[in-house]
């Protein structure tokens, strides 16, 4: 036998590995997309919470008065405006709160009517949000489902791009980690506020995705990794900080906690006199540091974060009450209904979605390190105390002010740093059953949640069970049908969900990936 045929032999399995590999890649953007795409669709103008605030703060950014025209002022004071909007946005009302009411009350106002609002953000929120946003914005009241439209996707895509990069740059085990953290808790709170209009959006995106770079550039030191690489992990983190800040106060701090839960999970290599080969994570760090704590206070909504305006702080039994009901809302991220809390989910999807998350966090508490547990321990403790604290600070029970929407950033983190191998750099692999089962669960839940909020709107939740196109009081022009949306989007995230098969592989033996990779499986 020639030497050309015996390479042409080797490289035969190399080159099917290739393709194999392009296909599978191709599959998933089209997968995310296609699950993205439906989410968008699936819900009315004005569908998520607060929306009649988020839209109008996004055609009247701040300064109100250089984009829109002030009306007049609330309570004749100088602080909430009154600004002319589309009609449509203060006709939400018409369903939220109602979960018989399909989504069809918008329709009996014209499209091209205006209305006037003083829902319209003035430093409860960070402006920078809605200053990006109102590029989507149009003077054509009749529009505005566009905007909505383009908002929403304009969020999906700035999901994939933080995750698609984070995905290319980290090291294989950690390629694990993100699958199982983004797309393992993703169902069915996440992918609904990634998809939505809402700043929570950002904050879902951009904490995690903090947490991940800058553990990223732990993994990464060792050599064999080109630095720009490295340098590229450093700027999503800052960017990551950045959009944080831009969307919400307290994704600005959760974004300092990810940075005390990197230090704490990696505190023997923060030694002082490593400072020159950590110089980089040292500077990423702090510059994440900063950004957090200033957006703290980038908007009045931190306040909340605080509640000081309760008329008995000190009430024992309202402490005792919360702290009984809690976990309820900490479970919530699994649990919870969508829209304005007023599409709930069916149990198919809250007990299949707690399974796999479940799953994966007690599998991760199979392996531990002290480090690892002041990390866990450090979150943990805050995604409890901080939502006790507010609640006793504003006199509220469990169900009022917080929502677990807030909590989610946290979640994520506690999430990934539970799940992480004893070297903190990844994810041991799933078995080839669980992985499966985490597979079928998903997109099972998946599919059933995107069927409820498609019902929610289209028909209310006592219209028809089962076919979305049975009672069709509201739908989008333009659009396949309901049950078709719910079909595409059903197979789209199949598609997705496949990067759990996908991330069981190991890098080819003798690299230096594969060798940590074997090391803690």
């Amino acid at each position: 036998m020639t030497m050309a045929a015996v390479v042409g032999d080797q490289g035969k399995p190399a080159a099917r590995r290739t393709v194999r590999a392009i296909l599978l890649g191709a599959l998933v953007v089209v997968g995310g997309a296609l699950t993205a795409g439906a989410w968008v669709v699936a819900s009315p103008t004005g569908g998520s919470p607060d929306d009649v605030l988020h839209q109008t703060s996004i055609l009247c950014p701040e300064p109100v008065g250089h984009f829109c025209t002030i009306l007049g002022y609330v309570d004749d004071g100088k602080t909430q405006p009154i600004v002319e909007v589309p009609a449509r946005i203060e006709q939400t009302s018409c369903y939220a709160f109602q979960p018989a009411t399909s989504a069809a009350c918008l329709n009996e106002v014209p499209a091209d009517a205006i209305g006037r609002s003083s829902m319209v953000n003035v430093g409860a929120y960070p402006g920078v949000y809605y200053r990006i946003m109102h590029v989507f914005a149009s003077s054509d009241p009749s529009r505005l489902g566009a905007m909505d439209l383009m908002v929403r996707s304009a969020n999906a895509l700035i999901a994939a791009l933080f995750f698609g990069v984070l995905g290319w740059l980290l090291p294989w085990s950690m390629k694990r980690l993100l699958v199982y953290v983004m797309l393992g808790f993703s169902v069915p709170l996440a992918v609904y506020f990634v998809t939505s209009i809402n700043p929570t959006a950002w904050a879902i995106i951009s904490v995690p995705a903090a947490w991940f770079a800058m553990t990223g550039l732990f993994a990464t030191r060792s050599g064999g990794v080109p630095r720009w690489r490295r340098i590229v992990l450093a700027a999503v983190a800052v960017a990551a900080s950045l959009l944080a800040a831009a969307a919400r106060a307290d994704a600005a701090t959760y974004c300092f906690v990810a940075v005390l839960a990197v230090g704490a999970a990696h505190l023997p290599e923060m030694r002082p006199s490593r400072w020159r080969s950590n110089r980089l994570i040292w500077l990423t760090m702090i510059l994440v540091s900063v950004i957090g704590i200033v957006g703290t206070f980038g908007g009045y909504q931190s306040a909340g974060l605080v509640g000081m305006a309760g008329s008995n702080p000190g009430d024992l039994r309202l402490l005792v009450y919360n702290i009984a009901e809690v976990p309820g809302l900490i479970a919530g991220f699994w649990t919870g209904q969508l829209g304005w809390l007023d599409a709930p989910m069916a149990p198919t999807t809250t007990v299949l979605s707690l399974a796999v998350g479940a799953g994966l966090l007690f599998g991760g508490l199979r392996r531990m390190s002290w480090t690892k547990a002041v990390a866990a321990a450090g979150v943990t403790i805050l995604i409890v105390a901080l939502p006790l604290f507010t609640l006793q600070m504003s006199s509220y029970t469990v169900g009022l002010g917080i929502q677990p929407r807030y909590l989610a950033p946290l979640i994520l983190i506690l999430a990934a740093v539970l799940i992480s191998r004893r070297q903190k750099d990844g994810a041991p692999r799933l078995s080839l059953v669980q992985t499966a089962l985490a597979w079928v669960f998903l997109v099972a839940s998946q599919s059933w949640a995107l069927h409820e909020i498609i019902r929610r709107y289209v028909s209310g939740v006592d219209g028809p069970a089962l076919d979305l196109n049975k009672q069709v009081e509201w739908w989008r022009a333009g659009l396949p049908s309901p049950m078709a949306v719910w079909l595409i989007g059903s197979l789209g995230f199949a598609c997705l969900a496949l990067l759990f098969f996908i991330v069981r592989g190991r890098r080819s033996v003798g690299s230096r990936s594969s060798a940590r990779d074997v090391s803690d499986e």
